[in-house]
């Protein structure tokens, strides 16, 4: 009798200290990064670290306006865990967040001076005119989607970024008001770059796109133009990648009989 009832008490004791552990483990885990995600800040290290050094992007005041903006605030709040992987993240309204990435080649390739004004078109939600303002002088961001605007005005203010410019505009006609532009960068891919915009670039200028071939069915490509003093462009391709056509942007359907 006695034997039994100390072996049952043993149990006892035994399942009552795994239950203690089990509720002790369980508190780590609420309290760990990975199970209560309220601080991104880990995430973006790993991006900068992971994602963007390794492909080339190696300034500093580049890699320092990544590592300072919270992309995890220019995306749903059921995005918010998915912020900072390596793809695109789709806003509405057909649009989407070009990836960390594609994002930070791009404006790594336009070599974005502190007395730069740049255009920012197609934005969204207000992240390229974050990063971009960290860079240069000023921003002039258009956008064609009300809601889009608002929100990123709210955030960019929020954020104490105040040498941002928010235009609503169709996005090709870009901004001729406050222009001409150092740096343009489109947010999205293009079949055609109006001339239009191409006035509205410097000398010795740079604008930056995703060039979508028209009935290609291979990749896109990011392509780099840089205005010359007889008003011609230079154009260099950089790297292939897909990006959605932004409105405005799309080449014109011929037909033939």
């Amino acid at each position: 009798m006695l034997y039994f009832l100390s072996r049952n008490i043993s149990y006892f004791v035994l399942y009552q200290n795994m239950f203690v552990l089990c509720a002790k483990s369980l508190s780590i885990l609420k309290n760990c990064r990975y199970f209560k995600m309220t601080d991104y800040s880990v995430a973006r290290k790993n991006m900068v670290e992971c994602q963007l050094h390794p492909c080339g992007v190696n300034d500093e005041r580049v890699l320092t306006a990544y590592k300072n903006t919270p992309r995890e605030r220019f995306v749903s709040q059921m995005q918010r865990s998915i912020a900072y992987a390596d793809n695109e993240l789709p806003l509405g309204h057909e649009r989407f967040l070009i990836s960390p990435m594609v994002h930070a080649r791009m404006i790594h390739a336009t070599k974005v001076k502190p007395d730069d004004v740049v255009l920012d078109i197609g934005g969204a939600t207000g992240y390229s005119a974050a990063v971009l303002s960290q860079l240069a002088t000023t921003v002039v961001a258009v956008e064609n989607q009300a809601d889009f605007l608002e929100q990123a005005k709210t955030t960019l203010i929020d954020m104490d970024l105040l040498n941002i410019l928010h235009v609503d505009n169709a996005l090709n006609d870009g901004d001729a008001k406050h222009g001409p532009y150092d740096v343009i960068i489109i947010n999205g891919a293009a079949e055609v770059i109006p001339e239009a915009l191409l006035d509205q670039l410097n000398i010795g200028g740079r604008l930056c796109y995703i060039e979508r071939r028209i009935s290609a069915k291979s990749y896109g490509q990011v392509v780099l133009l840089t205005k010359r003093a007889d008003n011609q462009c230079d154009k260099r391709v950089l790297f292939e990648t897909n990006g959605h056509v932004l409105s405005g942007f799309a080449a014109e359907e011929s037909f033939s009989f």
